[in-house]
């Protein structure tokens, strides 16, 4: 998990996903390990919460971790954050499990007590509440070590997982295409609560990224400079051909006037092209073409909102300079 091998495009939200996703199939190997190789050290009716327990401690932990590499905290900080998140989660879904089985015959009806109780009976039914709870430990998890950060979105998504691990250990264990495996059936209960819950809870944020401006034109081609400065405080770089002060200074025979464009971010991390010169400006990027040239009749500069790939076109025909806005890792400013 390395934030430069995180492109900053709309499937960088996948990664967290398919990395957690990642821990759920290895929880499942693990325990299935154990119990192929040493033997279970538990007693049969506890078959279930183990596993239960296991993944929801891998899941939420793997969480952590991709979280803590993506922003390169300490190694020790690493290791403690990612070992507490593990402990909670895993230690409250045995809890809630133990919890959940003294109540769970106080609301059965009597006809159901002797199937409840079977621990080798294989239903949804009987077991939904662990998922839940199981779930809700995950989230809880991730809550608490982000210091109650995203709350609701951790218990929606750690319960949702839970469920939906639930039903597709349930379906594919049960009714689908006359599948039967209870032990491949366990490997896609791991890997979709594992990706679910790297989906919904924690999606890569955009404070990791930092926009940049970078000259397409054959003149300085590759020259770029970073938006934001570096106590992220709000910041408007200039670009024009004046000889002094401006940020990025391009040649006045490729178009461009003396102060032609500026590229602002604000405290919330959002990007703007403000055009300042009577000359074309134009901002490009798909089904879209905005015009920025400067307007005399307005007390403002025309300004939008810029997305990593769109393209600042100063001048027009032959003398003409082409511009790309691009968001780019923190770390490189």
């Amino acid at each position: 998990m390395n934030i430069f091998l995180v492109p900053y495009t709309r499937w960088r939200h996948l990664i967290m996903a398919l990395w957690c996703g990642g821990f759920g199939l290895l929880a499942w190997w693990c325990v299935l390990s154990l119990t192929v190789l040493g033997g279970p050290k538990w007693p049969q009716n506890w078959d279930g919460p183990m596993l239960l327990g296991t993944i929801a401690a891998f899941v939420a932990a793997g969480s952590i971790l991709g979280e803590d590499n993506l922003r390169r905290r300490p190694m020790l900080l690493r290791l403690g954050r990612t070992v507490l998140a593990a402990v909670i989660a895993g230690g409250n879904t045995l809890l809630w499990y133990w919890l959940w089985s003294l109540i769970m015959p106080m609301l059965l009806p009597d006809a159901w007590q002797t199937d409840a109780a079977d621990p080798s009976l294989v239903s949804l039914r009987y077991r939904i509440g662990a998922f839940v709870m199981a779930g809700f430990s995950t989230g809880a998890a991730g809550t608490a070590v982000r210091r109650l950060q995203h709350f609701v979105s951790h218990i929606a998504g750690g319960i949702t997982a839970g469920l939906a691990a639930g039903v597709v250990w349930h379906v594919l264990g049960e009714y689908f295409l006359g599948l039967t495996d209870l032990y491949l059936a366990s490997a896609a209960m791991g890997l979709t609560w594992g990706f679910l819950y790297g989906l919904i809870t924690w999606p890569v944020p955009d404070e990791l990224y930092a926009g940049w401006v970078r000259v397409l034109s054959s003149t300085r081609f590759g020259r770029r400079i970073p938006v934001p400065a570096p106590n992220a405080d709000p910041k408007e770089r200039f670009v024009g051909h004046f000889p002094r002060g401006l940020d990025l200074f391009l040649p006045i025979d490729d178009g461009v006037m003396e102060m032609h464009v500026s590229v602002a971010v604000d405290r919330k991390g959002r990007y703007s092209a403000r055009g300042l010169s009577l000359q074309p400006t134009v901002v490009r990027r798909f089904l879209e073409r905005i015009d920025l040239r400067y307007d005399p009749r307005r007390s403002a500069p025309l300004e939008t909102r810029l997305t990593s790939g769109d393209r600042i076109i100063l001048g027009q025909g032959a003398q003409q300079t082409e511009l790309e806005f691009l968001m780019l890792p923190r770390e490189e400013q």
